[in-house]
């Protein structure tokens, strides 16, 4: 009958459990051991010192007499040469003996007959009478008496080795990794129950040391060093560590390769492991597994598509997407899981919490989140801050509604609460459902206008304003200040602004009409105003319709232009002699002219063509004059020019072929007012008396002639 079950269908954690259970059973065996040897360890002790006191005295005595006997011994005659003897054994070394005293040399003896072999003590042990037994290396044994005490003598039998005459402790050859037991009268050895017993390492690959199937001895085990496929009983996957154990019928496998030194990278179970794991690179876990949560389990939550942490059998967090709070419950009853609270005190050095509701600032502003699970009174437990929580009772909304704090105390809303009641939002709806809805908690308080940063009206009443400081960039609360004929009275959401000034206006009768007492002004304006008015309409704000003898516009371009007939560039406004009329834009190059045979008096007319007269006295050149062919009329067409007659500019000298004055006279000034040089080549001539005016000069070129007549 096999004393270790069938490994194979068992599972690790089983496999676990059969491991501890055989070390508790090895260390209880070593423990009782221990104890058994504890006990006797002073019998033997005291045994062995009466031994080498009773040894010592001996040897002492046998050492006087032999002193004694040696010194009394005179030299014999040399005795004739024996037959050598076999060597003796080597006795053990005797003290050493005082030093004698030197004798006379006698003379030479005969060569003695060979000695006897020496002896030595091989062993001593207790004789069942507690007599002291030595033995001797030729085989004889000596009786040396009782040495211990009758008590010590009976603890001391059980350490002593049946093998040489005593009583008690079975021999020892062939029984290794066994304990000692008694069934009352008798010691033996027996095995561990289910125990092992490590024969060494095995090389898997080359099956050494050899093993064979079906053949072993119970309880032994190897551990494998090199990775292999030998066919072990069906099992050939054998990797380092793992270990190969003889169950009585077949070998087994217990896969420990997982916790090889150096062998970390195919980790796939780590049940039972204790301690810490140090600096591994990365932990892979398996995405598709359906994992039970339970508290301190890490595992892969597929739904949420993260790792998740089990906090207890009933409570996961998703990492980094959940944010759970451990908080006490200060309410005098249960609050229930998905019920909202707000953090209230402290208890236990933990945060305390009551069911959370929006009517006022305190019982809101600070809300936590939901309830994860039901908390009793004075009892911790968890509170969702931020993700999912499922679970609940939603059956009341849609998936995709926003819930919101309620007005009562742990509830939830989806109507959006306005003043005085405070906006605290809770999160969404993901799945509505009776019994298993599903919320996104992420909450999210409203603020107080005096809680926003750029707002300081801590403390106001009634009637107060808000108003924009620029210095301090704030908006600031004040109290609005009366002015001139000007009272204002605040309340409870109201600000009554009075006329202390004005009590009475003249006017027309049965147009306005002024309180005495309190200032109003009563207007009682006829249909039409037909009076005529004086001063400016500074004061009037507005706009007046054109059909109501307005521009419809408040600005002076803009109220032109509603005015205005024109409606597209270069158009003009003319008259037709009653109204303002439009004059549409002209042909490019066309001119305004005068037509009384238009309605409106003007038209475009195509431009005569002209030319543009300029007078020129500096231009050094040669000029060609053109003549008209008209001496009346438009200025429309010249002749063509000839060089036959040409005028420069600059020196006024009019050129022509041959001058003719039709009248037959030629008229020239009777004084010469500017200096002039009659050129090379040419001649002058002037008529009548001549004169030179001062500081002018008329110089003749060499040739040239100029004849006054």
């Amino acid at each position: 009958m096999s004393l270790i079950p069938n490994l194979d269908a068992m599972t690790d954690e089983e496999k676990l459990k059969i491991l501890e259970s055989i070390q508790k059973s090895i260390r209880e065996s070593k423990e009782i051991q221990k104890k058994k040897v504890g006990e006797n360890v002073q019998a033997v002790l005291a045994a062995l010192r009466k031994i080498e006191a009773d040894v010592t005295g001996r040897f002492e005595q046998v050492a006087t007499t032999l002193e004694t006997r040696v010194a009394n011994i005179k030299d014999g005659k040399d005795g004739v040469a024996g037959v050598d003897g076999r060597p003796g054994r080597d006795g053990k070394d005797g003290r050493p003996g005082r030093d004698g005293k030197d004798g006379k040399d006698g003379a030479p003896g005969r060569d003695g007959v060979p000695g006897m072999d020496g002896v030595s003590v091989t062993n001593a042990f207790l004789d069942f009478d507690n007599s002291l037994v030595i033995e001797l290396s030729n085989g004889q044994q000596i009786n040396a008496g009782e040495v211990l005490p009758p008590d010590i003598a009976e603890k001391l039998k059980v350490v002593v080795n049946t093998s040489t005459g005593g009583v008690g402790l079975p021999e020892q050859t062939g029984n290794a990794g066994k304990y000692l037991t008694t069934d009352g009268t008798n010691l033996s050895w027996n095995d561990i129950a289910g125990g092992l017993d490590y024969q060494g390492t095995w090389n898997a690959s080359t099956n050494t040391p050899t093993l064979a199937s079906g053949v072993g001895t119970n309880g032994y085990y190897y551990i494998v060093s090199v990775a292999g496929t030998t066919n072990l009983d069906g099992v050939t996957d054998w990797q380092p560590g793992d270990w190969a154990i003889f169950n009585g019928t077949t070998w087994q496998k217990i896969d420990q390769s997982w916790a090889t030194a150096g062998a970390n990278n195919n980790i796939t179970s780590m049940t039972g492991v204790t301690g810490g794991i140090s600096s591994p690179d990365f932990i892979q876990f398996d995405t598709g597994a359906t994992v039970t949560n339970a508290a301190g389990r890490l595992y892969w939550d597929a739904t949420q598509q993260t790792l998740t942490v089990g906090l207890n059998a009933n409570i996961a967090a998703d990492v980094g997407q959940t944010l759970y709070a451990y908080a006490t419950n200060d309410e005098a009853v249960t609050i229930t899981k998905g019920q909202p609270v707000y953090m209230y005190s402290a208890q236990g050095d933990r945060v305390s919490v009551k069911l959370a509701y929006n009517t006022g600032d305190a019982t809101s502003a600070k809300t936590l989140g939901v309830c994860a699970e039901n908390i009793a009174a004075g009892q911790a437990g968890m509170i969702l801050c931020q993700g999912v929580q499922d679970g609940l009772d939603l059956s009341a909304y849609s998936a995709g509604d926003t819930l919101y704090l309620g007005a009562t105390a742990g509830t939830l809303t989806n109507i959006k609460p306005y003043a005085p009641n405070h906006l605290v939002y809770i999160g969404v709806v993901e799945r509505a459902n009776m019994g298993n809805g599903r919320l996104y908690v992420r909450v999210q308080n409203g603020f107080e206008m005096d809680e926003l940063h750029n707002v300081s009206a801590q403390n106001p009443t009634n009637g107060q304003v808000l108003i924009y400081n620029e210095s301090t960039s704030l908006w600031t609360k004040n109290t609005l200040t009366d002015g001139t004929a000007i009272s204002i009275t605040e309340g409870a959401g109201s600000i009554t602004i009075a006329n202390t000034g004005v009590t009475s206006l003249t006017g027309t009768t049965n147009e306005i009409d002024v309180s005495a007492s309190t200032g109003s002004v009563t207007l009682s304006l006829p249909t039409t105003i037909n009076a005529n008015t004086t001063g400016n309409a500074a004061n009037v704000t507005g706009t007046v319709a054109i059909a109501n003898g307005g521009t419809g516009q408040t600005t002076q371009t803009a109220a032109f232009d509603a005015l205005a007939p024109t409606t597209t560039k270069g158009d003009l406004i003319v008259s037709n002699g009653s109204d303002n009329i439009r004059l549409a834009v002209g042909t490019n190059g066309f001119l305004l002219t005068a037509d009384s045979a238009e309605t409106s008096g003007v038209k475009w007319a195509a431009a005569p063509v002209s030319t543009t007269v300029a007078n020129d006295t500096t231009t050094n050149a040669t000029y060609y004059p053109t003549f008209s062919t008209a001496t009346s009329g438009t200025f429309s067409t010249a002749t063509v020019s000839s060089t036959k007659l040409t005028f420069n500019p600059s020196s006024g000298l009019l050129n022509a072929t041959v001058p003719r004055a039709s009248n037959g006279i030629f008229v020239n000034s009777a004084t010469v007012n500017t200096s002039y040089t009659v050129a090379t080549g040419d001649n002058a001539m002037s008529a009548g008396v001549i004169t030179i005016a001062n500081g002018v000069t008329v110089t003749v070129s060499d040739g040239s002639r100029w004849t006054v007549v």
